[in-house]
């Protein structure tokens, strides 16, 4: 079974044959971040666990997500673009997103373990959440959910 740090290499190699500059400089900028935890974390960068590869593939879509709300904030058009093109290439790496109804089932599970009856338990409760869905759901999606079940 391949890796993900693999699988990066692999379509690095098929970008720059198809000649899809734009694509291979998120595909490169993915490893090199990568590689530079590993190196932080004193990992080999051979091998770089696919754990570390979710976290820094995770971090580049929230950082260009980040980055589109200040270019829309400037009118930069062409910026927000280039970042929404961005996160169409990385999100290829990322598992596929749960459903409202998948969270809330969690959510539901997460408040009885926890035992949550009113808001002042909201921190708690998303923690559990969050390492339950392990990515596949973000924080502003799971929130309001949360939110609604505590209220």
């Amino acid at each position: 079974m391949t890796t993900l740090q693999e699988r990066l290499q692999d379509d690095v190699k098929t970008a720059m044959k198809a000649g899809k500059k734009d694509e291979l400089e998120v595909l490169r900028t993915l490893l090199s971040d990568a590689k530079n935890v590993a190196i932080d974390a004193g990992l080999d960068r051979g091998g770089i666990p696919d754990e570390v590869m979710m976290k820094v593939i995770r971090k580049g879509v929230k950082s260009r997500r980040e980055s589109i709300e200040l270019y829309k904030q400037g009118k930069r058009d062409d910026l927000v673009a280039k970042e929404e093109f961005q996160i169409g290439v990385i999100q290829q790496y990322l598992p596929a997103d749960m459903s409202d109804a998948e969270l809330e089932v969690i959510v539901d599970s997460v408040i009885l373990e926890v035992g949550a009856s009113d808001k002042s338990a909201m921190g708690a409760v998303m923690k559990g959440v969050m390492a339950r869905v392990e990515g596949r759901a973000d924080g502003r999606r799971i929130s309001p959910i949360v939110n609604a079940r505590l209220s």
